[in-house]
């Protein structure tokens, strides 16, 4: 059969005997070059391969995925196959190798140090050929060959990929007792308190959160977290005798925008309707903790026609949930490893909580998830505690349907001092609160901000244009976009800094002298969706609207309004700008006023979403190639020099988008993001 095979990013068209049927397409070839190959449909001819192999009796991705994946690269100006392999888990990209075996001949008389070799070899049942010549040199092992006590055969290695999880290896209280003694102890705290609500991490998603492997590194050589390879699985009986089909039918796409809880409970009725109906449904999660969360509760209604797909499965079992979606009605829940699994009538597919979409190469996976439904006719729903201004033109426009479940809800704002981390109003509310469940929330990693007193200004990173942080303990301040750190001086004047604001870990510091040490109590530096509290603290996020940025305000808005949602009782707001509109929208629990506000505004001014702006960063002059472009495409740029980097805002419309991307990617730079 004539096929069009893509291999990394690169298509051939090869004839290769196909074995299952007549449709190819989405299939996994293992080709004579030592690479895996996916079939992407009928070719025209091309070179006769005879010793490819199809390992699967079904395919891995499916035709819609490919659609997807081409719409999406032209948007983002990549190559689709590229993509495509990126995307796959690293079980299905397998490699051919060349491994060394016993032949079998005697090996009396050699001596001791090739009987260690073929020993080895022999314990084993083959080791690959690289790996055995860097433990014992590659003479030795080519001599071996040579007099044919081994010999070489080719295998296609299976990667058998491991994700380490972290967990607290000690009670909370008794770790924070241990880091505390520590005299660099700010990040350390910081992990521990990530960990306290999460239960588990992931190596990668603790890094993503910028903490230092150093320090991770440090607290799992003292026991105080500790590796789990696969947590415990959850099993449970399905009962379905009690379902009832939704009066509340899913119509067409949309947002459910509630606290964990209620938004929960209506996400299982609309997988209950579509499960029942014979369906089948893909709930994509943004983190691993919401994973975990939504796993034991979607469990306990689906039992084993829930499958997982995620970084914490063991490679078995994911490649067999990926093979068993294809069978029809089921619940496929998954992290972003999922996003390419070929899940069989599928009607619904669910994003739950929208924050923390950005894919590699700036892709945004909303997009993705929407470009999928499309394909795949499926509804794509999006369950969030805020709604975002995208969302809003989207539902002003009819597109989609809202559901907004947000319960009534007291909040305070009051107005602290600059240097203030705990109101009077605030150390009253706690004391009330003292033994209930609280999160306090500071939207700074760190102790504060660096501030120089000569310049009268926040330092900023000489790499990246950032402000630096103050990290007491060690007597550095950071960098926590880039990494950059010094000694604590001003990098402009080399003057003395001070902290300004503050950051978690002073917040932490702070409260600890007021109320000790409280299991019950937890701070975060970003609204988590998957949990609840009785009473949560904003100390401090006035950050947020100090970025320089189009959607600065957006964020805050977006930042308060997930604090409220994960708020039972009371949400307490610390802030310099108690008069600010958005905190009065917040109180009458109004996310229309400050929705229709800037979405006025930004059509006013040509902004996201009635145009495109790329972010763009480049570690040298780019001015002539850009003007260029903006000539050709009537683009607006500004330029803005951060640091030892150019920093470049483009905004255009809709139109030819593509092309500019593409252009500017080949202009290689270190960073692009999209709005």
């Amino acid at each position: 059969m004539n096929l069009k095979i893509a291999v990394g990013g690169r298509v051939f068209e090869l004839s290769i005997p196909f074995p299952y049927g007549e449709n190819p397409t989405g299939y996994r070839v293992l080709l004579p070059s030592g690479k895996t190959g996916i079939v992407l449909g009928i070719g025209k001819g091309g070179e006769h391969i005879q010793d490819a192999k199809f390992p699967d009796d079904k395919p891995i991705v499916s035709a819609e995925h490919l659609e997807t994946l081409r719409d999406l690269s032209k948007l983002y100006g990549l190559n689709p196959w590229m993509l495509l392999f990126n995307l796959l888990p690293e079980e299905f990209l397998w490699r051919e190798e060349t491994y060394l075996l016993s032949t079998g001949r005697s090996i009396y008389g050699l001596d001791s140090k090739s009987m260690q070799v073929i020993s080895y070899v022999q314990k084993r049942k083959g080791v690959k050929e690289k790996q055995i010549k860097n433990k014992f040199g590659w003479q030795l092992v080519e001599l071996l060959i040579s007099k044919g006590f081994l010999k070489r055969e080719k295998r296609w290695d299976i990667p058998e990929v491991k994700t380490e999880i972290l967990k607290l290896g000690l009670p909370f209280e008794e770790a924070y007792e241990k880091v505390k003694r520590l005299r660099v102890k700010e990040e350390k705290l910081s992990i521990l308190n990530y960990l306290k609500e999460r239960t588990f991490a992931s190596l990668d998603e603790l890094r993503d959160m910028e903490f230092k492997v150093r320090d991770i590194n440090y607290l799992l050589e003292k026991g105080i977290l500790v590796k789990e390879e696969y947590p415990e699985s959850y099993s449970a009986n399905t009962v379905r005798s009690d379902w009832k089909i939704s009066t509340r039918k899913l119509q067409k796409s949309g947002i459910i925008c509630g606290g964990y809880s209620i938004a929960l409970k209506r996400l299982r009725d609309v997988l209950q309707t579509t499960f029942l109906q014979g369906r089948s449904a893909l709930i994509v999660c943004t983190t691993l903790s919401g994973l975990f969360s939504l796993e034991v509760e979607l469990k306990n209604t689906f039992g084993d026609d829930l499958l997982v797909i995620s970084s914490k499965e063991k490679s078995r079992d994911l490649l067999r949930n990926w093979f068993k979606a294809q069978d029809g009605n089921k619940i496929v829940l998954g992290s972003r490893l999922s996003l390419l699994v070929p899940v069989r009538d599928i009607d619904v597919i669910a994003l739950f909580d929208d924050a923390g979409t950005k894919l590699p190469n700036g892709i945004d996976l909303r997009n993705f998830l929407y470009l999928l439904s499309k394909y795949t006719g499926a509804k794509f729903l999006i369950v969030s505690p805020a709604i975002d201004i995208h969302t809003y033109n989207l539902i002003k426009a009819n597109r989609v349907e809202i559901e907004y479940l947000m319960q009534k809800l007291e909040v305070h704002v009051v107005k602290r001092k600059e240097e203030e981390v705990l109101c009077s109003e605030s150390v009253k509310l706690l004391e009330k609160y003292a033994d209930r469940k609280v999160l306090f929330l500071v939207n700074k990693k760190g102790y504060g901000y660096a501030y120089c007193p000569k310049c009268q200004s926040l330092c900023i990173c000489p790499f990246c244009g950032t402000f630096l942080t103050l990290y007491k303990e060690s007597e550095k301040i950071l960098c926590t976009s880039c990494g950059f750190k010094s000694d604590l001086v001003c990098p402009e004047c080399a003057g003395d800094v001070r902290s300004s604001s503050f950051g978690i870990e002073k917040a932490m510091e702070e409260l600890e002298k007021l109320f000790g040490i409280r299991k019950n109590f937890t701070f975060d530096t970003f609204p988590a969706f998957e949990d609840a509290y009785d009473l949560v603290i904003v100390l401090n996020a006035d950050n947020l609207l100090s970025v320089p940025f189009f959607n600065a305000e957006e964020s805050y808005y977006r930042y308060l309004w997930r604090a409220r949602a994960i708020a039972r009782d009371k949400l307490l707001i610390q802030t310099l700008f108690p008069e600010h509109p958005i905190l009065k929208h917040l109180q009458e629990g109004d996310w229309k006023s400050y929705c229709e506000s800037e979405l006025k505004r930004r059509r006013e001014e040509k902004l996201p979403p009635f145009s495109r702006i790329l972010l763009v960063r480049f570690t040298e002059d780019k001015s002539k190639e850009l003007q260029k472009l903006a000539k050709n495409y009537g683009l607006e740029i500004r330029y803005r020099k951060t640091g030892r980097l150019m920093e470049v805002l483009v905004r255009g419309s809709f139109y030819n988008m593509s092309k500019i991307i593409k252009e500017i990617r080949i202009l290689r730079p270190l960073h692009l993001e999209f709005f």
